[in-house]
């Protein structure tokens, strides 16, 4: 039997929530409180450009992002560069490459022995060491979670290998800084890159903007699905009885639904559970959860630019990631990320920006004149994705029988697997997992 399906919140998760339902042929209204979809991946106006309210990194790993695209009949191959994995990590104080992991085209597993082989920075000893620890690293299961750091100290890896690579990945990653990270979701995500086909490793660099990517992608293939999509409309609250929910408020108004799916982000959905005795629960639960930020600090050139590789690493310094923005057609555009809590956030905007340019003038050759900037801060970006923190994590199902939830904070795991960090690759998989739940139910 097909219902009418309600989706509170319009961001990665909540939209790919309606397009499997659509693609199921279910009748979905979803609501959206920003004027655009999109949540903490669209696109903002800059002068007169369209960036991203957030630079983020897309892999070949990011299988359920791609699948949802492939259904919605989007080309791949027009909507991303596709580049082999290379980890160029630069030294900001000297200038000099710190660390160099590059990836060829070769089948899994020879794409990660040919890349270690070839490192510059490790003598052979280290390299055969490198392979055996890390192999060991990957396939030991945990059976206790532990932070990160503690976990690559015990595995006795070569330490620029650990310093310039794994524990800035762990950070972008996780968002979470290394001796606070969660080693199990941390050893997840790399199984999931590197005990995978070789083309999982690969760099995915959007030739737009994130909207473009896939929010307009999906808006659009809801509308062409029947649905509907109301924006600037705001939950405000939810009424609930015999262990159902009856309505929920939008704009005043109230809606009947016969499913709903909460698609918002984590502190709204725990207030709106907090006053009933039936779902009260889950949002003490919600209520543990802690946050990470995110800086994106986009830096405009009077001339073009252009790295060593589209994704640079930086060690030493405030920046952590800097990216092109040429493949997206703005070549004089970089973008700096800073990842988690950090000094960054202590500095006034004039200062972290004279900084950040420095550090880049002693990275980049022949760095052009600077000509505007742009910080943009995401205060609650991710949660921080600690030891333990899944038991924080609230699942699909509730207590209320029409009611569920998804966003990158839900666990979506099976057989206490750790779960993924907060990425879009988990928000699109959250959401389109709720949907298969609500359909199976």
């Amino acid at each position: 039997m097909k219902q009418h399906i309600g989706i509170v919140g319009g961001g990665w998760a909540g939209l790919a929530a309606a397009v499997e339902l659509c693609k199921n042929s279910h009748k979905v209204t979803l609501f959206e409180s920003s004027p655009q979809p999109g949540g903490r991946a669209r696109g903002i106006e800059w002068n007169g450009m369209t960036l991203d309210n957030g630079q983020h990194l897309m892999i070949g790993a990011y299988q359920q992002m791609l699948q949802l695209l492939a259904d919605m009949g989007a080309d791949t191959d027009k909507l991303f560069k596709r580049l082999p994995h290379r980890m160029l990590m630069c030294d900001t104080q000297t200038g000099a490459t710190a660390f160099d992991l590059c990836l060829p085209t070769f089948p899994a597993p020879l794409h990660l022995l040919m890349g270690v082989l070839n490192i510059p920075q490790l003598s052979i000893k280290e390299k055969i060491l490198l392979l055996i620890r890390f192999n060991r690293l990957l396939n030991t299961p945990l059976t206790t979670d532990l932070p990160v750091s503690e976990w690559l100290a015990a595995a006795k890896l070569p330490a620029t290998y650990t310093r310039y690579l794994l524990e800035p990945v762990c950070l972008a990653a996780l968002t979470t800084h290394p001796h606070q990270a969660s080693a199990r979701a941390f050893q997840s995500v790399l199984q999931q890159t590197f005990n995978a086909p070789a083309h999982f490793t690969d760099l995915l660099i959007p030739t737009t903007d994130l909207s473009q990517v896939f929010p307009a992608l999906a808006a659009k293939y809801i509308l062409q699905h029947g649905g509907e999509i109301y924006t600037r409309s705001k939950v405000q609250s939810l009424q609930i009885g015999d262990s159902r929910l009856k309505s929920i408020t939008i704009n005043n108004e109230p809606q009947v639904f016969e499913q709903v799916i909460l698609a918002t982000p984590p502190t709204v959905t725990a207030t709106l559970l907090q006053d009933n005795r039936q779902t009260k629960s889950i949002s003490e639960q919600i209520n543990q959860l802690q946050y990470e930020p995110v800086a994106t600090l986009y830096l405009q050139f009077k001339q073009a630019v252009s790295l060593p590789y589209p994704m640079l690493g930086l060690v030493n310094g405030l920046a952590e990631w800097v990216f092109e923005r040429a493949i997206a057609g703005h070549n004089n555009v970089l973008a700096v990320v800073m990842s988690a809590r950090g000094d960054y956030l202590q500095l006034p905007q004039a200062e972290l920006v004279d900084r950040i340019y420095r550090e880049l003038r002693n990275t980049i050759a022949n760095l052009p004149d600077l000509l505007d900037s742009k910080l943009i801060i995401e205060k609650r970006a991710t949660f921080q994705c600690h030891p333990n923190v899944d038991q924080y994590r609230p699942a699909i199902d509730t207590s209320l029988s029409n009611l569920k939830l998804c966003g990158d904070y839900v666990y979506i795991e099976e057989n206490n697997h750790p779960g993924l960090p907060s990425t879009l690759e988990g928000a699109l998989r959250s959401g389109v997992k709720c949907a298969q739940s609500l359909l199976s139910s």
